[in-house]
């Protein structure tokens, strides 16, 4: 009973000498632990108290996953899992492609998610203490179930200007083969451009009067080619021409073709143009593409996104006139279904050349 009573009234700090050996050492050890204002269990703690609702996007050829970040005193890990149509969960966003944080959004890449494939994503945010259970918060709930496109936008390339009958317009870097290359050019003169040979014509259409402008798009799949040659057939207003990919996302072996064969057309001087609906696509999981011109120096913008990201918005003078361009585009998930078409802006009433293609 004396040493009991001895011991009670000894106190958490001589009890901490007692690290030696034998069960009082475990028990003064913990003791310690559990009472001291340096607790491993101090600041561990989440704030939101509910795990942030992931949502995805197709980057590259990969699926991009953003959520908001969860903050503490300690650092914060995420546990991601990717879940299937048929209720199937696979870790994601696993070392070394492991979430990080910037301006409080957290995000990471899922490289492995399959064209074709409709997902949810969920993630579960904790603390990892060492000796101890984590702590953490329940699992995010599943966001809006997200369809893999079949091609995904990579690059816009380079833009390369001309005044005379021959420009060489390169790849972009990141094009492989199969992928599909759009070969663009806008010029300040009304006129067609030659077709190169391997491509085929979709878009020649040319605005006369004070806005001459032509836009020309032509199309192929990649065969490893390096650039492209072709006559602007400009004058001394110039061209610009670019190379844009489309790539195959992953797991996407199929051969990339014409989806529908687009809607084309040119509009009065405006600042404003929304392009007639369209087109209808032809087969499921399709990227209709929304491109617009202007012989102006201005550059277009989404005022009006509806269902399409934008891609390029661009302005240059090749030569001694302005041109513009901008590109955008979206996923149609079912075969014979369209897409609300995107409203265009600019800053001073032109007139418009417009196309909506798609492919898939």
């Amino acid at each position: 009973m004396r040493s009991r009573l001895a011991i009670s009234m000894i106190g958490i700090s001589a009890l901490a000498i007692q690290l030696g050996s034998g069960s009082s050492s475990t028990s003064a050890r913990f003791s310690s632990s559990a009472t001291s204002a340096a607790s491993e269990f101090t600041g561990a703690t989440l704030s939101a108290t509910v795990a942030p609702v992931i949502i995805p996007s197709l980057e590259g050829r990969s699926v991009r996953l953003r959520w908001g970040a969860v903050s503490s005193a300690r650092p914060v890990a995420y546990e991601v899992r990717r879940i299937d149509g048929l209720g199937n969960a696979a870790p994601v966003c696993v070392a070394p492609s492991a979430p990080t944080v910037n301006a409080g959004s957290a995000s990471c890449l899922d490289g492995t998610a399959m064209a074709d494939s409709t997902y949810t994503f969920t993630q579960r945010p904790y603390i990892d203490i060492p000796g101890s259970t984590p702590w953490s918060l329940a699992p995010s709930v599943a966001g809006t179930s997200f369809l893999v496109p079949r091609l995904g936008f990579l690059d816009s390339g380079a833009a390369v200007g001309s005044t005379g009958a021959r420009i060489d317009v390169p790849y972009p870097t990141v094009a492989r083969t199969g992928d599909v290359l759009l070969l663009v050019s806008v010029s300040g003169r009304n006129r067609p451009p030659t077709t190169p040979a391997g491509w085929t014509t979709l878009v020649s259409r040319g605005i006369g009067g004070s806005s001459t402008v032509h836009l020309y798009v032509a199309w192929k799949v990649n065969d490893g080619g390096a650039s492209v040659t072709f006559d602007p057939q400009t004058n001394g207003l110039g061209a610009s021409a670019r190379v844009i990919v489309y790539g195959r996302t992953n797991g996407n072996t199929a051969t990339p073709v014409v989806s529908a064969s687009g809607v084309i057309g040119t509009s009065a001087a405006s600042t404003t143009l929304t392009p007639p609906t369209g087109p209808t696509v032809t087969g499921s999981n399709s990227t209709v593409i929304s491109l617009v011109a202007t012989g102006g120096a201005t550059s277009p913008s989404l005022s009006a996104p509806q269902q399409f990201g934008l891609r390029l918005s661009t302005n240059s003078t090749p030569g001694s006139g302005s041109v513009s361009l901008g590109i955008a585009d979206a996923n149609v998930a079912a075969t014979g279904g369209t897409t609300a078409p995107p409203t265009w802006s600019q800053t001073s009433a032109l007139q418009w050349a417009y196309a909506t293609l798609a492919f898939r």
